[in-house]
């Protein structure tokens, strides 16, 4: 159940979501991944001059857009809740408690963060994600072809209930109904339906 929850977990955040730059972990002969094979992400240079006490505290998503349409969630989840950082003036990012609620503690995915310039930022993760925001207006943006990210500073982040919601996708799964001819080849396909275990 845990490996299955941190699974989860990292599909839901923003290292599998909208990772720019992500790299691909090479695999041992056993097909494990191995800590050294982790492929450490390429960062831009760090501007040490900016003030970074504009970019530090709780930002969390306002907005979010997908291939043009307007959303308020993603996979069943607040949009809300897919992005939430904590930014630090040492470097480092920190993600809500109730994430790390069901994150393993034995393999962590470490967050930091630098100053590109004085309106744009990146944060990367041990996993090999990156993603850059720039400030506009007092929101932070990711802007890509298929995808706007909006971030509001708040003084808390908005409660999501991850443990809940991943215990309750553990115990569902996903049925695709087919159309067959008469010998029994698939011909077409419907839409998928998730349904509880029984």
């Amino acid at each position: 159940m845990k490996k299955l929850l941190v699974f989860l977990t990292a599909c839901a955040m923003m290292s599998v979501m909208f990772s720019c730059g992500e790299k691909e972990e090479s695999s041992g002969s056993d097909g494990s991944v191995g800590e050294s094979s982790v492929v450490q992400p390429e960062t831009h240079a760090y501007d040490e001059s900016v003030d970074k006490s504009i970019f530090t505290g709780k930002w969390e998503c306002c907005r979010l857009i997908i291939n043009g349409n307007e959303t308020d969630s993603y996979r069943g989840m607040p949009s809300y809740a897919v992005f939430q950082y904590d930014i630090h003036e040492d470097g480092t990012v920190t993600l809500p408690d109730s994430l790390m609620e069901i994150s393993d503690p034995a393999n962590p995915i470490i967050y930091t963060w630098g100053a590109i310039s004085d309106t744009e930022i990146e944060i990367v993760g041990s996993n090999g994600s990156v993603i850059a925001y720039e400030l506009n207006d007092g929101k932070l943006e990711n802007i890509g072809e298929s995808q706007e990210i909006y971030l509001e500073k708040v003084d808390e982040f908005q409660y999501f209930d991850f443990k809940s919601f991943y215990e309750e996708m553990a115990n569902q799964f996903v049925l695709t109904p087919v159309e067959t001819d008469a010998a029994g080849n698939i011909i077409g396909e419907g839409e998928p339906v998730t349904v509880g275990e029984n």
